[in-house]
């Protein structure tokens, strides 16, 4: 018995997701907070745009009736040369001042867009449709708190399905649990959600889980025996054994948490070659397990 779990133990771990992709993946950035985090933007204001307070901080170092010089750079003839320049301070210097401020972002409704963690921030890019192009958008994180986005993408997954149940049928078909290693590509769309852990002085942590459905497309392999024929119009009937390719097609649905992945697949075996036919288990239904750990 315990060399038995050992065994469906280990085919259970050869069951893992050796690869993963993800295609047209996005951030779904809805039009309100997501619990008290607002996305902001960094705007320019011009010094009239200032409130009474915020024009006091901005010209305070500066004494009205003094000059002060301005260096810019400026092309000449093809080369950038350094110009230095006098300004007087007063009311129509201080106009041209501006200063960089953090207000809310409105962008209209639930928008899609890629995002990326960045020091204490989440840059949020709403896809162009959406949004003035030159406008760097984001959240700002707060120690130890947490802000988790929905994601949405189409995903692509090599994937085993080591168990494998077989229904009873008509005719005295016998049901059939099955262990074995088999090569499957798994193809679907994903909905999730990427949590992002701020730790100051510490960085950004990212969790992420997601539920796929989709289609399931694979190959294996079967042993025919007496056992397994003796439904068919032409059973083997001495102790000789034949081995024939399988094609696979299911439905199902994986859920992975980070690395770790989970699913779940009702399908068909297909029996490829000649006389494979006589399978008793040939075009009949299944339903499968595979579950493993993504190593890249």
């Amino acid at each position: 018995m315990k060399t038995n779990v050992l065994v469906l133990f280990l085919l259970g771990w050869a069951g893992m997701v050796f690869g993963q992709e993800e295609f047209k993946k996005h951030y779904i950035i809805p039009s309100y907070p997501i619990y008290d985090y607002t996305l902001k933007k960094e705007v320019v204001m011009k010094y009239d745009q200032l409130s009474e307070n915020e024009k006091k901080e901005l010209i305070k170092d500066y004494v009205v009736g003094t000059k002060i010089k301005l260096i810019q750079k400026e092309n000449v003839s093809g080369k950038e040369i350094e110009v230095v320049k006098e300004l007087d301070v007063n009311d129509d210097f201080f106009k041209t001042l501006t200063k960089p401020k953090t207000v809310d972002a409105k962008l209209g409704g639930v928008t899609n867009a890629m995002v990326a963690a960045s020091k204490d921030r989440l840059i949020v890019n709403p896809f162009l449709s959406n949004c003035n192009k030159d406008t760097v958008y984001f959240y700002q994180l707060r120690n130890r708190e947490t802000i988790r986005l929905k994601t949405r993408s189409w995903t692509v997954n090599g994937i085993t399905v080591p168990f494998k149940y077989r229904f009873k049928g008509k005719n005295g078909l016998k049901e059939d649990f099955s262990t074995g290693i088999n090569g499957n590509l798994f193809v679907g769309y994903s909905i999730g959600k990427t949590a992002y852990l701020y730790q100051k002085e510490v960085g950004i942590r990212e969790n992420t889980w997601k539920v796929t459905g989709g289609i399931l497309l694979g190959a294996s392999s079967v042993k025919l025996n007496k056992t397994n024929t003796d439904l068919s119009d032409s059973p083997i009937l001495d102790d000789s054994e034949f081995t024939k390719g399988l094609g696979s097609i299911a439905i199902g649905f994986t859920y992975s948490y980070n690395s770790i992945n989970l699913g779940a697949f009702f399908g068909f075996d297909y029996a490829i070659g000649q006389d494979a036919e006589i399978w008793n288990h040939n075009k009949k239904p299944w339903l499968g397990v595979g579950f493993g750990y993504k190593i890249f």
